[in-house]
């Protein structure tokens, strides 16, 4: 008995020394210090037909630009919501 409360109570402080160096030593990221990162962004025509891709960012350069397959055909009237720095803004 004294042996399995032991190993529980070694379990619990592991754990919560573990939790403790997360938050307290987590380093701080941003687009700025990560060397890659990737997100999906539509490209739209004249003809409001958008299709979504992945672009891949190393820093401020365009690593990888991957179509993701997903395309819309909008209607004719219909306008970007997008403010045009969120229509042309690749990587940070």
């Amino acid at each position: 008995m004294e042996k399995t409360l032991s190993k529980t109570v070694l379990f619990l402080l592991i754990m919560i020394l573990i939790f403790i160096s997360i938050f307290i030593i987590k380093p701080q990221i941003s687009n700025n210090n990560l060397k890659e990162y990737s997100f999906t962004k539509a490209i739209c025509d004249e003809n409001n037909y958008c299709e979504d891709y992945e672009i891949i960012c190393e820093k401020n350069n365009i690593k990888g630009f991957i179509s993701t397959g997903f395309a819309i055909q909008n209607s004719d009237n219909w306008n970007d919501p997008r403010t045009p720095e969120q229509i042309e803004k690749m990587c940070d």
